[in-house]
């Protein structure tokens, strides 16, 4: 059956059988004080450009080209393909770490992922995802969760999943009063306008690492929740032909 939802296919389904023994029932906004909230209020600045991007204008005013639509869905199709691989090798390192809730939560995104991959191919026609040569900004990305997923600790890998979590919802709740009957784009806007699934997993990170001080330091969170937000607002800068913003500097684990 053709996918017909416009709510991001990169956020976390957490009906997810692998996350139903891992605690995450608190949908509530994470405090101000939280590592989380403060990762998010560090990167707004990145969240307007991509707000003010062409694309998401476009999406709001509901002329966003259908075929600029199209090109940014495989594109995004073809970056779930090559990220399947990572979030396996981030399951597996989680599992030796002894941490099974992170393991759990890659085991979710590479789910997610296949599922998704597999249907979008599907609609286009796409047989093999190879003969699809993956943009500068995709690339950028797609290396980017590389390098996280095989190089930094697990939960950094999941730290990297809240840009996503936390912008489309950001996104959708900017625009939902232009979710007019008339736009073409108003089920996007109202589908992704949904801050439950981003609260749930700020609070979980905040909660691990109340539990993990030790694990992290907050510089290299930075450096990866800037780096992903920064590819999420190029991927929709890019797709319209904007020049894009400039990747965070480089910080090894």
């Amino acid at each position: 059956m053709p996918r017909t939802s416009m709510r991001s296919p990169r956020r976390i389904d957490f009906d997810h059988p692998a996350l139903s023994d891992t605690p995450l029932n608190d949908q509530a906004p994470p405090p101000d004080d939280s590592i989380s909230w403060k990762l998010w209020l560090a990167s707004h600045d990145v969240a307007h450009k991509a707000l003010s991007s062409d694309y998401i204008q476009g999406v709001k005013k509901g002329t966003l080209a259908p075929t600029t639509y199209g090109r940014y869905s495989i594109q995004d199709a073809v970056y779930c393909y090559h990220a399947q691989a990572d979030y396996q090798a981030l399951e597996s390192r989680a599992t030796a770490d002894g941490d099974l809730s992170l393991a759990a939560f890659a085991k979710a995104r590479y789910d997610g992922y296949v599922q998704y991959t597999a249907e979008t191919f599907e609609d286009w026609h796409i047989a093999d995802a190879k003969a699809i040569s993956p943009g500068s900004a995709a690339r950028t990305y797609i290396e980017l969760e590389h390098h996280i997923a095989s190089q930094w600790s697990p939960i950094y890998g999941v730290i990297a999943m809240i840009p996503c979590e936390q912008l489309w919802a950001w996104l959708g709740s900017s625009l939902k009063s232009h979710a007019t009957p008339g736009n073409l784009y108003s089920s996007w806007i109202t589908e992704n306008d949904d801050w439950s699934g981003g609260y749930r997993l700020d609070n979980f990170v905040d909660d691990w690492l109340a539990e993990h001080p030790e694990a992290y330091d907050w510089e290299s969170a930075l450096f990866v929740f800037q780096s992903c937000m920064t590819c999420e607002a190029n991927f929709f800068r890019s797709a319209c032909g904007q020049e894009v913003l400039p990747m965070p500097t480089k910080k090894n684990p």
